[in-house]
């Protein structure tokens, strides 16, 4: 009777492991569009001329394209080469009862960045684009970038970004176009600040939005994040420091740092100034308001010339 009871005591068990087993694996299976290359057998690829077949001015358009040579790179596995490695098995495709195909115009942002990633997985990896804000702004990669050559009079870019970015340095990173005016697609309202008369210059194409920005932030960059000044200092490294009378605000101690006083894309005071004249200063300094009268700015007036830290004097009179 023991040995029964034991028997079935383990038959249960094993069915139990079982049965969890297989709501594990049920669990991990990919979504689409990743399930079909986790589905897809060697003989499941037909190769570039297979498509070719219906798709003739496609592929050959897509020989002109960056992503071409990586593509087509013969070192790479069966399910990244050429048009299948991309848009998925051409047998599934094919497939009259059920065709199944990885069509980035018919996918969500997230699927899309799922089938990217398969080979972008050096930029970053999927849980971490999942929390980036484009991510989570529902921008797909193919918002911005390109797969196939574009055609001379597709994406046009909004008359008022035109008007604004009247540079126009060649697209890069197959980017549908030039960075300023694909930025200013989705963000007018700094647009609207590059018009202003004191700016960054990116309108005239001597900057790019990315030079301050990381559009993909990877994960270790997250251990050497940089304040706004470490991004400011890179061009403008006399203010950089460390100076032995730090002023506060420029050193990073309090507030925002360099874009305390200044705005970072555009402003109508000169300087790209938060205020005009010592009003910059005045958001601070409330207390001088009533005893101090400059006639100009508190910088320009010859007292307080070293605003941004100085070597000699802790009341920044002097550099």
């Amino acid at each position: 009777m023991r040995l029964g009871t034991l028997f079935l005591g383990v038959g249960l068990a094993s069915l139990f492991v079982g049965a969890l087993g297989g709501e594990k694996a049920a669990q991990k299976e990919p979504a689409f569009p990743l399930s079909l290359f986790a589905k897809a057998t060697e003989e499941s690829y037909l190769g570039d001329d297979a498509c070719s077949g219906c798709h003739e001015d496609v592929v050959a358009k897509f020989k002109l394209s960056a992503h071409a040579p990586h593509s087509n790179n013969p070192k790479l596995p069966v399910g990244k080469l050429g048009c299948e490695g991309c848009h998925g098995p051409g047998q599934f495709h094919v497939d009259e009862e059920n065709p199944q195909v990885v069509a980035y115009s018919k996918m969500d942002a997230k699927q899309v960045a799922a089938a990217c990633l398969r080979c972008h997985g050096d930029t970053m990896k999927l849980s971490h684009w999942n929390r980036t804000d484009h991510a989570q702004a529902s921008v797909a990669c193919t918002s911005c970038h390109q797969i196939h050559p574009k055609e001379a009079d597709d994406a046009k870019p909004a008359a008022d970004v035109l008007t604004a970015f009247h540079a126009q340095p060649t697209p890069k990173k197959l980017l549908k176009e030039s960075e300023a005016k694909l930025c200013g697609s989705c963000h007018p309202k700094t647009v609207t600040q590059f018009k202003q008369n004191s700016h960054h210059p990116v309108p005239e194409g001597r900057m790019v939005c990315s030079d301050c920005h990381d559009v993909h932030p990877a994960k270790s960059a997250r251990k050497n994040i940089d304040a706004v000044k470490g991004k400011c200092v890179t061009c403008h490294a006399d203010r950089a420091g460390p100076f032995v009378y730090e002023h506060d605000p420029v050193a990073g101690w309090t507030g925002d740092g360099c874009a305390e006083c200044h705005k970072p894309h555009g402003s109508q005071n000169p300087k790209l100034l938060t205020s005009f004249s010592r009003g910059a200063c005045a958001q601070c300094h409330t207390d001088k308001l009533s005893r101090h009268f400059p006639g100009r700015s508190c910088w320009s007036s010859g007292c307080h010339v070293a605003v941004h830290g100085s070597n000699t004097d802790p009341k920044l009179l002097r550099r």
